[in-house]
């Protein structure tokens, strides 16, 4: 990369800093969400012990021991939880900026490509949310850019650390052993390196993977891991669905087509450039993309695995990138104009839904955090019993922990048949506001705190 700084690379720079800034505000301000509060209870604040005798899906290995480490060095809040996730997002940014300004050089291109990786809502969330999906993403990130910085100039060391980034994506989340594997195989495929450096490759990535997960997946049962999307047509449409906002069925079906066409089209272009350094972008995304598409498939057929949800971000960036170097490759204006307005489009759609407020996952628990504050205010000192919606116990645990009111009563997760001094509702049991005669305390659009006394 030459060391120039054009107003496009500037705009960057100062786009990925506010970005940041986002990143950070949501991960000390928005409420837990229910992945969050769950994975906190069973495998975080449990004793080692504890937490090692028992795996699923939900536990993000790698993660989850950032996380345990981080909130035992400072005291338990939404940034201690997110830290991990917060510094992994840093080193995603850090990595797309390295990648789209050494393929793409500057200007309007570099630019979309920026803001394609980085604005799509399922991304942002990622890369703060304490779940697995951000640090994985940007391992694999790291070891795409790895890999390419040695075609260009071999270096075994680069490749070790490849290697080594792979085998971390994946103990950050299991959904990217397909991707991690498909890159793998694809570059030892296409690279003329020393053939020890391609033995050892495949063995530091698994020992990697393993050091960490060998523990865990010990004790983990089949029902466990087979949690998922039964399609991958359902996997799809749930990323359009989270990247644009809308479950339309036509955009749905046009995501579908444009992966399969990008896939078709990548493989291709894979074909066409294979083994050329200056095609090397193009290569191995392109096959990578294919290949993990076709793990994908054959582990669902074969070894009834289930598709991934939303551990499927990894086709974000593997379809941008794809994408973008086959048509700026061909150097022709037209298709550069055709793909700078549906990057425009797309951009506005990210734009629109951008994830200022709540996580996603949090948006149907919005206002979990106030509510917690205003209980904990008007329970006081004394150890009220608490009725919690099912879907909200995870969260409010979090925060009787979080805010160290041990004097509540423990919450249990049952259905509300019983009587209680207070009342955490979601949207579903809303109805028990007018059944008991309930007093409204706190109301958000998606829970409610309630009391037995209606004269206040």
């Amino acid at each position: 990369m030459e060391p120039t700084s054009t107003a496009s690379i500037k705009t960057a720079r100062w786009f990925l800093a506010a970005l940041l800034a986002v990143n950070l505000y949501r991960a000390m301000t928005q409420s837990v969400t229910p992945g969050e509060a769950w994975n906190y209870h069973r495998f975080i604040g449990p004793a080692w012990q504890e937490a090692l005798a028992r795996f699923d899906v939900n536990n993000h290995v790698l993660n989850t021991l950032l996380v345990r480490i981080s909130t035992s060095y400072f005291h338990l809040t939404e940034l201690s939880l997110r830290l991990p996730s917060l510094l992994a997002g840093v080193f995603y940014l850090w990595v797309v900026f390295r990648m789209a300004r050494r393929w793409f050089g500057d200007g309007l291109p570099f630019l979309a490509v920026v803001c394609l990786l980085t604005l799509n809502p399922l991304v942002v969330d990622a890369l703060s949310e304490a779940r697995g999906y951000g640090t994985a993403l940007a391992c694999w990130m790291w070891a795409l850019e790895l890999v390419l910085e040695s075609v260009q100039s071999f270096s075994a060391q680069k490749l070790n650390l490849a290697a080594m980034c792979l085998g971390l994506s994946v103990a950050a989340s299991l959904a990217f052993a397909a991707p991690a594997v498909a890159l793998l195989v694809v570059f030892l495929a296409w690279s003329k390196s020393a053939p020890v450096s391609g033995r050892t490759l495949p063995l530091i990535v698994f020992l990697t993977a393993f050091v960490l997960l060998a523990i865990p997946l010990n004790h983990a049962e089949w029902k466990t891991l087979a949690v998922g999307a039964t399609s991958l047509r359902q996997t799809i449409n749930e990323i359009t669905a989270l990247s644009l906002g809308t479950s339309s069925k036509v955009v749905g079906a046009i995501a579908r087509v444009a992966l399969a066409l990008a896939a078709f089209a990548g493989t291709a272009a894979s074909i066409r450039y294979w083994r050329r350094r200056d095609g090397a972008l193009v290569s191995l995304t392109g096959a990578s993309l294919a290949l993990t598409l076709v793990l994908l498939i054959a582990a669902h057929r074969w070894l009834h695995l289930p598709f991934p949800q939303e551990g499927a971000i990894y086709l974000i960036p593997l379809t941008v990138l794809i994408v973008t170097a086959m048509i700026l490759k061909q150097h022709n204006k037209a298709a550069q104009i055709v793909f700078l307005a549906v990057s425009a489009v797309l951009l506005a759609c990210y734009v629109a839904g951008f994830p200022f407020g709540a996580y996603a996952a949090a948006r149907p628990f919005s206002g979990a955090r106030t509510l917690a504050k205003t209980l904990r205010v008007k329970a006081g000192g004394g150890s009220p019993r608490i009725g919690v919606s099912l879907a909200a116990e995870p969260i409010m645990n979090y925060y009787r922990i979080r805010y160290r009111q041990l004097n509540w009563q423990p919450i249990e997760r049952q259905p509300l048949t019983g009587v209680y001094d207070y009342y955490v509702l979601t949207p579903a049991d809303a109805a028990l506001i007018e059944q008991r005669h309930l007093h409204v305390m706190y109301r958000d659009a998606g829970l409610t705190l309630a009391d037995q006394s209606r004269d206040r």
